[in-house]
């Protein structure tokens, strides 16, 4: 589920796992799309441009913290079973 929000509303998805310096890099990088998708006609390619950069980064994020979680849980239980 988390991962549509990355479709839709990138900079939503990384404040709701908790990266607010990755937030506010990505919502720059929306906002740029939104201003070069909006004003300028000519200029649409590149704010979908911005666009697809925001999803990606939003999407490696996220992937990226779930690898951590898993790999924490995964030391946890290692550490556990010695004990």
């Amino acid at each position: 589920m988390i991962y549509l929000v990355c479709l839709f509303a990138s900079p939503l998805a990384l404040l709701l796992i908790g990266k607010p310096f990755q937030f506010a890099i990505n919502l720059i990088l929306w906002l740029l799309a939104l201003v070069f998708a909006i004003t300028v006609v000519l200029l649409v390619p590149v704010g979908v441009g911005f666009w697809g950069l925001g999803v990606l980064h939003a999407v490696l994020a996220v992937n990226n913290h779930r690898a951590e979680k898993r790999n924490r849980a995964l030391i946890d239980a290692v550490k556990g079973s010695r004990a």
